[in-house]
């Protein structure tokens, strides 16, 4: 008993020094209010809700999976060469940008991966390049391993699902399902996890910001934060399943999801490797131009 007080005490310091130092991460955010709104190409209703999709370029598919919280304009930075190769189709995640969850069952990331295969399926996208970001990573895993005939390569970026959580990160998740608790981070959060402070990583935190007093919103990211404790969110034992050519880049700074973790997922997928990145969460809008070569080199090397 006396243990396990010591522990509580130990977890209830830790996550207040936490909160103490997101709360103090400061980003001057000066953006131009006019910025553009992208009208999507379509709707697709899926059993948990209907997604907004959207489709620019020509060639072999290419999937953009955002992380929660966010949405599809996260990949503005990469999207114009993206397109000059590719059928590029990003979707916002439902409960995001223009998509809305309709499903009586409280909106879990776990419910993804089912909803995505139900999209490419309904719109015959079919041996597509996927790219994921954190719950959008492990979306693109949990599709691989089930319906493998739909992704010809993929690109994990950040990526979740290898869930092997210590104390903190478990008390700070839980903390994370409450929506006052994330309400009261809204703001700051996105500056703890994003290193870097761009263009794109500026507009990215506005979009954000904008959201703050949007009940759904608060709703929406705490019950998706919750769903991390799902064991289905972990696919630590599954994802040696997967054959296809695996790019993973990771920001050696993140904080949310600990670089090592993309080691140990390289060291599971046999056909993959591993490019880290002086970022955060986001490398893509952090360092554009150094994912793009990283990517290229790839998508030319496995000649996709």
């Amino acid at each position: 008993m006396h243990l396990i007080n010591l522990r509580m005490k130990f977890t209830k310091k830790i996550i207040l020094l936490f909160i103490g130092f997101i709360l103090s991460c400061q980003s001057s955010i000066q953006i131009d209010q006019s910025e553009n709104i992208d009208l999507p190409t379509g709707y697709f209703q899926t059993s948990y809700g209907r997604i907004a999709y959207y489709i620019q370029g020509k060639g072999t598919n290419l999937v953009l999976l955002h992380a929660a919280g966010h949405d599809h304009k996260d990949f503005d930075a990469i999207l114009p060469e993206l397109i000059k190769r590719y059928r590029v189709i990003s979707i916002d995640w439902p409960g995001h940008g223009n998509s809305i969850w309709t499903n009586e069952k409280e909106i879990s990331a776990t419910a993804f991966p089912a909803l995505l295969k139900e999209f490419l399926e309904g719109k015959e996208i079919k041996n597509s390049i996927i790219l994921g970001n954190s719950v959008g990573g492990y979306s693109a895993l949990q599709l691989a391993i089930d319906n493998p005939k739909l992704v010809k390569a993929l690109i994990l970026v950040d990526t979740g699902g290898m869930n092997d959580l210590d104390l903190f990160s478990k008390a700070f998740i839980t903390l994370k399902s409450y929506r006052w608790f994330t309400y009261f981070i809204w703001n700051k959060f996105p500056s703890y996890y994003m290193k870097v402070e761009n263009e794109y990583t500026q507009l990215i935190l506005h979009r954000i910001q904008k959201l703050k007093e949007n009940k759904l919103a608060i709703q929406t990211n705490s019950s998706i934060w919750k769903s991390f404790l799902d064991e289905n969110y972990n696919l630590r034992g599954l994802v040696s399943k997967i054959k296809q050519p695996t790019l993973i880049i990771w920001g050696s700074k993140d904080p949310v999801i600990h670089p090592r973790f993309g080691i140990e997922l390289q060291d599971l997928i046999k056909n993959s490797e591993l490019k880290t990145m002086e970022v955060g969460h986001l490398p893509f809008a952090e360092n554009p131009d150094e994912f793009m070569n990283l990517l290229t080199d790839f998508l030319i090397q496995k000649n996709l």
